[in-house]
């Protein structure tokens, strides 16, 4: 079955429109507890993940090593991870999630639970069912297109390249 473009759009669309509900919603959480959007990604990193190292945690949060230690530093401050050196390689320290930090990231996570309960509640089983399959799928199939075709810097460069020129 052929896909086609307007369809790819729509579905684009609904999909960050739905993201930009949910992260509003959470931004206004983490406003109120005094977290920014960068440092709740770290939290929710090392709750996923587990401990990592400064450069693991950038790598993932796309992030160069010295923005994750000014993180790490923040949130180490606020009691919400720390930093443990390896036993067997005192040169590796990785961070660690906290109670407190455990706690921030469950409750977003828990919100962002009931609200969707809330919004679901209208659906059928079968909907429900037929929703999560198919957005597995379509994860399932993202993930294998990203990993087979990343993006092509070169395009991106030659783009920007042209947008500059076409703006000057």
């Amino acid at each position: 079955m052929e896909t086609n473009k307007a369809l790819c759009r729509e579905l684009e669309e609904a999909i960050r429109r739905s993201n930009t509900v949910i992260f509003r919603r959470s931004q206004a959480l983490l406003a109120e507890m005094g977290i920014s959007n960068p440092q709740f990604n770290t939290l929710l990193a090392l709750y996923e993940m587990g401990p990592l190292t400064m450069g693991e945690l950038g790598k993932h949060l796309f992030a160069a090593c010295s923005t994750a230690t000014d993180l790490a530093d923040r949130l180490e401050g606020e009691g919400m991870v720390e930093r443990i050196r390896d036993s067997r390689d005192r040169r590796i320290v990785r961070m660690h999630l906290l109670p407190r930090g455990r706690k921030v990231v469950e409750l977003v996570i828990n919100d962002r639970y009931s609200f969707l309960e809330e919004v679901l509640k209208e659906y059928t089983s079968d909907e429900h069912q037929i929703m999560l399959d198919s957005l597995q799928r379509l994860i399932e199939r993202v993930e294998k297109a990203d990993q087979a075709k990343p993006v092509d810097l070169e395009v991106v460069r030659e783009m920007k390249n042209k947008m500059i020129l076409s703006i000057s």
